[in-house]
């Protein structure tokens, strides 16, 4: 009886630690599964981030490409951490490819064909210093409005409520006396970065991003 007692209590000793080895190996195993699940989850969270980051580079650039050119899309994919890899830009659309940390994406715009509004009525100063901002520029801005007549800031003053820029009251514009525009929106990041070396100032960033004046007002 005892023999027999004994015999059992032997091997379960010898197989105790070998289970309990098995045990340990299996957890380990678990827990290396574990923690690859969590990694592979993090790199592809951290590559969508990249992507998403990639493509609103690449809208944003091709939207500048197509209403300021190829300085004005530059200069906005690299405001938002991005290289442009390629531009290609086509009497009808402009397609640009952006890579952000090893992420690309492409993205494209139309281009809207727009009135370019004459530079008539613009003060020496104003031309001037357009002048000396397109040339370090690289690129011709795109006046979407310059001289107003009195007429003119007076309709815009008596439609002031839907427009979605500040309007000076009629008398007291600077449009009025040629010394002011305002351009494509597009062109805002890329001319406000140099407005101060063209003699250009930027005095309404966030309520009238677009107006540019200057600086030293001529007597």
């Amino acid at each position: 009886m005892c023999r027999n007692v004994c015999v059992r209590q032997q091997r379960s000793r010898e197989q105790s630690p070998n289970q309990h080895g098995q045990a340990m190996l299996l957890s380990l195993v678990l827990l290396f599964g574990v923690v690859i699940s969590l990694a592979v989850v993090v790199w592809f969270g951290m590559a969508a981030t990249r992507s998403a980051q990639a493509q609103a580079a690449a809208d944003a650039a091709a939207l500048a490409g197509a209403t300021g050119g190829s300085g004005a899309a530059r200069q906005l994919a690299s405001a938002n951490g991005a290289a442009i890899e390629r531009l290609v830009r086509s009497p009808s659309e402009v397609e640009v490819l952006v890579e952000v940390e090893g992420q690309s994406a492409v993205a494209r715009a139309r281009i809207v064909a727009i009135a370019a509004v004459r530079r008539d009525g613009l003060a020496p100063a104003m031309i001037a210093a357009l002048a000396r901002a397109e040339q370090i520029l690289g690129f011709e801005l795109s006046i979407r409005s310059g001289f107003r007549s009195r007429a003119d800031q007076q309709r815009l003053w008596d439609q002031r409520d839907a427009n979605p820029y500040p309007v000076a009251r009629p008398g007291t514009s600077m449009h009025e006396r040629g010394l002011a525009v305002d351009i494509a929106i597009g062109q805002v990041s890329a001319l406000a970065g140099i407005a101060t070396d063209a003699g250009l100032c930027h005095p309404l960033p966030q309520n009238d991003p677009v107006h540019f004046h200057v600086c030293q007002i001529p007597e």
